[in-house]
């Protein structure tokens, strides 16, 4: 049998948002704001600490059905109001540092595409044949990515109430 390595699951989800780039953007490093969504909610946050210059770290500590789950991870790329690139990692969940990189782009007035991108590592087993270690993969794959979609509807209702409260 072949011997097979880690491998990454990669995921990209685009979103269109009625909101501007700055917003968006900052909606990703602003702890009142993250707390609403990122990994957390302010019902089940228990820390969050925010440095959000590169070089700086994260963590976020959330309670959820009595288990404290931490998401902790170093800023790479900070390009205001354009791109973030961040490490996120979960400790008790696994040692693998996986990445995430956002991009806002300005469609129209009010209007933000983000573009989010993530490379996460699925351990490679070694009692799994290739296809149970793909069909793994894959399962996380759509778990991750279903994940983060969830996170970002209530991201974009944030980012939309926000500008309805400016109107």
């Amino acid at each position: 049998m072949k011997h097979m390595q880690n491998e990454w699951v990669e995921i990209e989800l685009v979103r269109l948002m009625k909101t501007t780039p700055s917003n968006a953007y900052h909606a990703w490093l602003d702890p009142d704001q993250l707390i609403h969504w990122f990994m957390t909610s302010r019902r089940t946050n228990l820390v969050i600490e925010n440095d959000p210059v590169e070089g700086g770290h994260y963590q976020i500590v959330d309670l959820r059905k009595g288990r404290r789950i931490e998401v902790i991870g170093t800023y790479k790329t900070l390009k205001e109001d354009e791109q973030i690139v961040k490490t996120i990692q979960m400790p008790e969940l696994s040692e693998h540092v996986d990445e995430i990189e956002v991009y806002f782009e300005e469609r129209s007035p009010g209007m933000t595409e983000m573009t989010f991108h993530y490379r996460g590592m699925v351990p490679k087993e070694r009692r799994l044949t290739n296809l149970e270690y793909k069909q793994q993969k894959k399962a996380y794959h759509d778990h991750t990515a279903h994940g983060f979609e969830l996170m970002f509807d209530v991201l974009q209702r944030e980012l939309e109430a926000e500008v309805e409260w400016d109107e």
